[in-house]
């Protein structure tokens, strides 16, 4: 029997790279106007740079990369089969000098949705993250038996 984990959004397809390429000619001709550039720049959302999904038999653990993303701005939300992982990254910063001052923020978002192959207790979730990588560990509804051989003592 084999689980497959079906991921709601694909990491990667042609419409994205199709509007990373219209904002850029956007941008292009707004400064050629000498107007403020618009765009999207791939929506605001951080595309997580890794996420694994593995099946323990009693739980699933997920390891997501999440670079920049520091812990209290995560929102781990998990229902029946479904688990979803948002955050936000914001920066600003700074510069001032003897006749100017410069000033920038920035904002991204991060967005997964991942579909299990067998409902998980939320309730029982355990959530840690160090160095820029999320492990989550999803126990699971109804464990999957072990088929290791068990020897039985007599009492």
């Amino acid at each position: 029997m084999t689980n497959e984990i079906h991921e709601t959004e694909p990491t990667s397809d042609p419409w994205t790279d199709l509007d990373r390429s219209l904002d850029a000619t956007r941008t292009q001709f707004f400064r050629a106007l000498g107007l403020a550039p618009v765009g999207r720049s791939n929506g605001g959302y951080l595309r997580p740079a890794r996420v694994d999904v593995a099946d323990t038999g009693a739980a699933f653990r997920i390891t997501a990369e999440i670079p920049g993303i520091p812990k209290d701005q995560l929102d781990i939300r998990v229902k029946g089969t479904s688990v979803e992982i948002r955050g936000e990254q914001t920066k600003e910063s700074e510069e001032k000098g003897q006749e100017f001052v410069h000033r920038e923020r920035t904002y991204a978002g991060y967005y997964r949705a991942l579909e299990l192959p067998e409902p998980v207790v939320g309730a029982q979730a355990k959530a840690k993250v160090d160095n820029g990588v999320l492990e989550l560990e999803l126990p699971k509804v109804t464990p999957t038996p072990s088929e290791d051989e068990v020897k039985v003592a007599v009492a």
